[in-house]
Parts: structure tokens; C-alpha cells; sequence
């Protein structure tokens, strides 16, 4: 019976304290307006005074009967209010209701090898992983080492590899309205053809043959890899350099080093 009475005061306590999830609602920042959001202004038993409106790049929103407000700065609730206050002076008993209708501006900005390069607008705190998984994560050729965020006058490494990885989480800075996240794409070699997985695949300075198959994802069993093909750009011209994997794999010959924007081609089989 003890027991049972303090399993149920334990049940009481954690019944009356704010859950985790409560609490990171009241953490989050109210959202404030700015330059090129969209608001839907609606005044009650008022169609004729219903707007969409975006806000302009001095913070201000144009208004039948009012003019120009100010609406950057300011809360939905804190605009509703004020509108709701102006509006009564002359339609009587104005209650206004605005909504927010698309985020426009807090834009970070992702260039290079991300899934969808473009702006994306920062509606909520986001870290690095988390906007990167928005925007569609890493292509096969982005060069991990090398990204940066541009902040003002500031430029900040991200080492990609440290972070996805090996959990360095000191690389994954939150995201700020204005950065601009820069992943160059490195040098890749083209694979074409018989191979599991065609397409790019990203150029280090020991990739070879062999390397540049097994990224491919190997051989389909319609492969000829006796008969590979490496076109190669030699200034004007195109070099085109045969290749028997066969031999390779059999270390009967050495594996082919390649050079960034090789095309390999692995032809089918003859039946």
C-alpha cells in the first residue's frame, strides 16, 4: 500500500510539471515581420476591407481607410491588435484578424552540391544538419571538405566530413536569416554504361579504375570490362585510352590512374 500511494503522488507531481514538449513551445521566439512576408488581412462583417498584402522593404503594409502601418517588427497578434484598434475609429466594433501567408523574409541561401541549391526561408531555429535535410542533403560530387557559410564579412569552414562522419557537432553552427552555405562540387569522373550505379562520381587524387567500378556499384552481368573505354580531354582533342578491367582484376596489369572529368564507358557484352 506505501507503494502504491507514492507511485501515485510520483504520478500527481509529473502530472502538474510542464512536459519537455510544453517547454520547447514556450521557448520558441514569437515571430516578428519583416520586409517581403505576405499577411492576410480579414475584418470581421467587412469583405470589402479584406487584404493580402505583402510588407514592404520599409516595413510597411498600405491599407484601405488607414494608409500606410507599420507591420515589420511587429507579432501577428501585435499588428491584429493595433489594426483592430485603428479600424474602429471608423467601422464600428473592427475586429481584424491577420495571418501569416508565407515567410518571405529570412532567407538562407544554399549554393552548389546540395540536392536543391535556392533560398530557404528560416521559419524555426535550424542547425546546419537540419537545413541540409531540407534542401535535400549532399550530391555525390560536393566536395565535404571544403563547404562554408558565408556571414557578412565573415567566412565560416564547415568540414562535412567531420561532422557526418565523426559526430563533430562544433561544425553544426545554427543557421541565421542572410547565410549563405557554399558547397563546391569537386572534380568528378563520369561512369557510363554497364555499371550498377551510373553517373558521377567524385574525383580523389589515388582514384583509379578499379575504385571508380566499385563506387559505380560493379559490373551489370551485361558488362563487356574487357572493352572499357576512358575518354579523356587533351586540350582540343579527346583521347580515347582502352581498358581491360579483366586483366586488372586478375593483376595480371597495373589499375589505370584517372584525372578529373575522365569518362568511362563500359560497353555491353557480345552474344
Amino acid at each position: 500500500m506505501r507503494n502504491t500511494w507514492r507511485c501515485l503522488v510520483a504520478a500527481l507531481v509529473l502530472s502538474l510539471s510542464p512536459s519537455p514538449f510544453h517547454a520547447g513551445l514556450a521557448a520558441q521566439p514569437v515571430y516578428r515581420l519583416g520586409p517581403d512576408d505576405v499577411v492576410q488581412i480579414s475584418v470581421w462583417d467587412n469583405k470589402d476591407l479584406d487584404q493580402v498584402v505583402f510588407v514592404r522593404p520599409d516595413g510597411k503594409i498600405s491599407l484601405p481607410l488607414l494608409g500606410e502601418v507599420q507591420a515589420a517588427g511587429r507579432s501577428v497578434a501585435e499588428l491584429s491588435g493595433a489594426l483592430s484598434e485603428t479600424y474602429s475609429k471608423t467601422v464600428k466594433g473592427a475586429q481584424v484578424t491577420v495571418t501569416l501567408r508565407e515567410v518571405r523574409s529570412r532567407p538562407a541561401f544554399f549554393v552548389g552540391g546540395v540536392g536543391k541549391p535556392g533560398p530557404l526561408q528560416l521559419t524555426q531555429e535550424l542547425t546546419l544538419l537540419q537545413a541540409l535535410s531540407i534542401v535535400g542533403g549532399l550530391v555525390p560530387a560536393a566536395d565535404m571538405e571544403s563547404a562554408y557559410v558565408l556571414r557578412g564579412d565573415k567566412q565560416i569552414p564547415v568540414d562535412f566530413v567531420r561532422l557526418i562522419q565523426k559526430g563533430d557537432i562544433r561544425q553544426n553552427i545554427k543557421i541565421q536569416p542572410g547565410d549563405t552555405i557554399v558547397v563546391p562540387i569537386a572534380d568528378v569522373v563520369y561512369v557510363q554504361g554497364e555499371v550498377k550505379n551510373p553517373g558521377p562520381v567524385k574525383f580523389t587524387k589515388d582514384l583509379t579504375m578499379l575504385g571508380v567500378i566499385a563506387q559505380a556499384g560493379g559490373f551489370t552481368p551485361l558488362a563487356a570490362p574487357k572493352r572499357v573505354n576512358v575518354i579523356r580531354a587533351n586540350g582540343e582533342k579527346k583521347d580515347n585510352i582502352r581498358v581491360n578491367v579483366s586483366d586488372i582484376m586478375s593483376a595480371s596489369e597495373r589499375d589505370v590512374p584517372l584525372k578529373p572529368n575522365d569518362i568511362v564507358i563500359v560497353p555491353q557484352r557480345l552474344f
